[in-house]
């Protein structure tokens, strides 16, 4: 029985997931440049030429695998915002939830191919342009104005905010590549981290 046009949709929204998560593993071990379209079609048990059926190269692949890191990172401030609570509150709870989600591989390597995006020479040109582009909300500057309302509360320290975010995100960051260094590391309470603020 042939499948409906909703199984196909479903279908080719699955083998695209499944390719994603075998570049995502494959970039976060190899880098972009030495990744080549094969590899991800070996570790996803495709063929190489369905990997080409479902993308047209390795930078489509790992343009959207950087889009979806910073989405990530982004949304998780974004619901933090709409919280009840304070502002420090707020970030408290957006902490726990990110050093929840470092015990997740998957989340770990998103780390990474952000961290391989804003160091290398040899992103793609889109990544490039996201980047530097309007549509990127950077982490650090969306989570500046909880910072600034927590000090107009006298919750947060006065010093610069941007130092402050990039302090915060600096010790995620470090936390996340080592637990991709050593996957028994152990993570800090959020209350350990939320001390900078203080």
């Amino acid at each position: 029985m042939p499948r409906t046009e909703t199984q196909n949709l479903e279908l080719r929204t699955q083998r695209r997931e499944e390719i994603l998560q075998a570049a995502l593993h494959v970039f976060a071990r190899r880098g972009m440049v030495a990744t080549k379209i094969s590899d991800i079609a070996k570790e996803a048990q495709l063929s190489h030429g369905l990997v080409y059926h479902y993308f047209q190269s390795k930078e489509e692949i790992f343009t959207l695998l950087v889009q979806r890191a910073a989405d990530s990172s982004v949304q998780i401030i974004e619901q933090a915002y709409i919280r009840d609570g304070s502002s420090f509150e707020k970030i408290k709870w957006m902490t726990e939830q990110i050093l929840h989600s470092l015990a997740e591989e998957q989340q770990i390597l998103l780390f990474l191919i952000m961290i391989q995006a804003s160091t290398s020479d040899a992103i793609p040109e889109e990544v490039k342009q996201f980047l530097t582009s309007k549509e990127f909300k950077s982490p650090v500057h969306c989570l500046m104005p909880l910072i600034m309302e927590g000090q107009q509360h006298n919750e947060i320290i006065q010093e610069n905010p941007l130092q402050l975010a990039v302090s915060y995100y600096a010790f995620i960051q470090g936390f996340a590549i080592n637990k991709l260094q050593w996957a028994q590391c152990p993570l800090p309470e959020a209350a350990s981290i939320m001390k900078i603020f203080k």
